[in-house]
């Protein structure tokens, strides 16, 4: 995590002022892995104790638990994974933190 490429902030709530705000870092500005959440408190963010990770750090997990001879997977780069991370963050406040 230590080396890792901040690639968006998100913020929820009313428009006048955010609850939540989410920080997304990954290996690359295309490779999300994780978020960290923020929740807005007495005028300050505060990080929550909670980790929001990512199907691409999923994904690299489970290639490195693997062995995987003659085969190269493509799809990761295909798919617009910072569109994926925004939209699981917005899920995850919503089912969370939304009133």
């Amino acid at each position: 995590m230590a080396d890792s490429t901040l690639i968006d902030t998100l913020q929820f709530g009313p428009n006048d002022a955010p609850t939540h705000k989410y920080e997304v870092y990954g290996d690359d500005e295309k490779t999300p892995t994780y978020a960290l959440i923020y929740q807005h408190s007495g005028g300050d963010w505060e990080k929550i104790d909670e980790t929001l990770t990512f199907a691409a750090k999923d994904e690299q997990d489970e290639a490195s638990s693997t062995m995987d001879y003659g085969s190269s997977d493509g799809l990761p780069e295909l798919r617009d994974l910072p569109a994926e991370a925004r939209e699981r963050s917005e899920k995850h406040w919503r089912d969370n933190f939304a009133d």
